[in-house]
């Protein structure tokens, strides 16, 4: 089978797709993953399948249709979040336009639960099917990961979610000590970060993963704090193992912070290798 990707790649989310298409070569599919599709896949390649991977390659999926009608369409669809519709940020992507191209696929793909639930109100699409992401786990090559750096630590990249800046408060007010790499770092600024923190925190009240992060941390032993809000995906992929605060109370969100810092779980760090690589990779 001739798969086309729809793909755009960036450092370092290009390693968090990778597994899937280096497992279907495996089995013998001719995968051709490009950005942007319509310039760069050549004519002579006619796919049996088109997969796009989210709103950011919109218009190159579109193209793709036009030039290989069809071809049945699969669509991953990250994330569609309350304050994109509600708080769009200037310049922000036309998701009634990528409703349009979503509606075209045979079945669309989320990362989690939430992002199904989103994709059926705000679209009415009821044909999606939750696949959890792969994650880009690595070893720490500089030192020991079990080093605490003691801080906190939230890398989430900001936009207008109404929990964004309550982490940096809270820390602020209890006077802990907290990191927030914002996507502003190198990757191996990013990756020493979360080396050496005390425990990560997800507080934001919509995220579709709760930030892939949390499997990154979480394969080095280090604890994870999320919000339990139905728009928050990280219970999809951490379940029991993360804790938990109730995200519209912020005195609970401050108790909780205070209690990783002062005494964060204590986790067997093999153990949790082994539970993000047999289950993300």
């Amino acid at each position: 089978m001739k798969i086309l990707v729809c793909s755009k790649v960036s450092i370092p989310a290009k390693d968090r797709t990778l597994p899937a298409w280096e497992y279907l070569r495996s089995q013998g599919h001719e995968v051709v993953v490009e950005h942007p599709a319509s310039l760069a896949v050549p004519t002579s390649f006619h796919p049996d399948v088109l997969i796009s991977m989210g709103v950011s390659i919109m218009e190159e999926t579109f193209e793709a249709l036009r030039r290989f009608p069809n071809v049945p369409l699969y669509c991953y669809n990250w994330d569609c979040y309350e304050w994109i519709w509600t708080n769009p940020r200037p310049g922000e992507y036309n998701y009634p336009l990528y409703g349009e191209l979503l509606k075209q696929a045979r079945q669309v793909w989320v990362p989690s639960y939430c992002t199904g639930r989103r994709t059926t109100q705000w679209w009415g699409i009821t044909t999606w099917t939750v696949i959890l992401s792969a994650c880009p786990y690595w070893d720490w090559p500089y030192g020991s990961t079990k080093r605490d750096g003691g801080y906190a630590l939230c890398t989430l990249r900001e936009i207008p979610d109404p929990w964004w800046g309550k982490f940096e408060q809270a820390c602020e007010e209890l006077k802990i000590h907290y990191v927030t790499t914002k996507h502003e770092v190198s990757y191996q600024e990013y990756q020493e970060a979360v080396a050496h923190c005390r425990f990560i925190c997800s507080p934001l009240y919509e995220l579709s993963t709760g930030g892939l992060t949390l499997m990154e941390g979480y394969y080095l032993g280090k604890p994870c704090l999320l919000s339990n809000s139905k728009w928050h995906g990280g219970r999809d992929y951490m379940g029991d193992r993360a804790c938990y605060f109730e995200h519209d109370n912020y005195k609970q969100f401050k108790f909780m912070l205070k209690e990783m810092y002062d005494d964060p779980p204590r986790l067997n760090e093999e153990e949790c290798r082994q539970w993000v690589i047999d289950n993300y990779s």
